[in-house]
């Protein structure tokens, strides 16, 4: 009675493809966070952006380099003024 593998042969053949597996569920677990990480910084390109919303798209009747609803300082002073 002749085995063509030996119990430590079968041993470390086992413990290699656990081994792999392990391998396989690191690299999975590795692609997963550098997909994170990216999401992340794109995410936090523009901090103020996302602090301040979109201010851009608010709509109201300001517009312009001098809006009707600013208190110029200057202006109460003229008003002393006169």
């Amino acid at each position: 009675m002749q085995s063509s593998t030996t119990d430590p042969e079968r041993s470390l053949e086992r413990t290699g493809d656990e081994l792999e597996e392990r391998l396989e569920r690191l690299d999975d677990r590795i692609d997963d966070s550098k997909k994170e990480l990216k999401a992340r910084r794109e995410d936090a390109e523009d901090p103020a952006e996302s602090a301040a919303g979109n201010w851009e798209d608010t709509d109201d009747d300001a517009g312009g380099e001098d809006p009707a609803g600013f208190d110029d300082p200057e202006s109460d002073e003229e008003d002393e003024d006169e």
